[in-house]
């Protein structure tokens, strides 16, 4: 039986170094030699007579600007809700119980916190969240500065209870009737 495993590690490393073979001639099969002349030297005029003439290079068209990826800054956080009670990140539309716990492990606690967050800011924590873009469409900056500005029928009018649960148990959006 080991003759068997012997014989096909024979026949393995026949055709490995057949493969070998095979690619080496496909890679050099009618390339022309190059000769490689150190920077700075003078090639040989015995060369330079036997080499064809260089093809002109096709012209290169200037690459497209890269779009600038966005720039992202990490906000900063508190260590710790101020006064030891944090604000109720769910009447934000969008922020649930698990969303809320994630934003205070980050340190963010307060509606003011959010509604201060700059575009850079707002980027970060939606890539570090895999938001998608989520913080923008559901304007958690717009509704944090109406909660921390104290704008309650503002707040109400444009967002209903925003993530809370009224009293018959449903989450009530407002009309969002304003211009956008």
């Amino acid at each position: 039986m080991i003759h068997y495993y012997i014989e096909l590690a024979v026949w393995m490393l026949i055709a490995y170094f057949a493969g070998c073979l095979v690619g080496w001639f496909a890679k050099n099969l009618g390339a022309s030699p190059e000769v490689a002349v150190p920077a700075g030297a003078a090639m040989p005029a015995a060369v330079k007579a036997a080499a064809p003439a260089p093809a002109p290079a096709p012209p290169v068209a200037a690459p497209a600007p890269a779009a600038e990826p966005a720039r992202m800054e990490r906000p900063k956080g508190l260590s710790a809700a101020r006064g030891g009670k944090p604000d109720d990140l769910q009447r934000i539309s969008g922020i649930g119980p698990k969303n809320e716990s994630i934003l205070h492990n980050l340190g963010f606690f307060h509606f003011d916190q959010i509604a201060a967050w700059s575009e850079r800011e707002v980027a970060w924590v939606d890539d570090h969240l895999r938001f998608g873009g989520r913080i923008q469409r559901e304007e958690w900056i717009r509704q944090a500065g109406l909660l921390a500005a104290g704008k309650e029928e503002e707040f109400m009018r444009d967002y209903g209870t925003g993530g809370l649960k009224g009293k018959d148990g449903q989450t009530h959006s407002g009309s969002h009737t304003r211009k956008r």
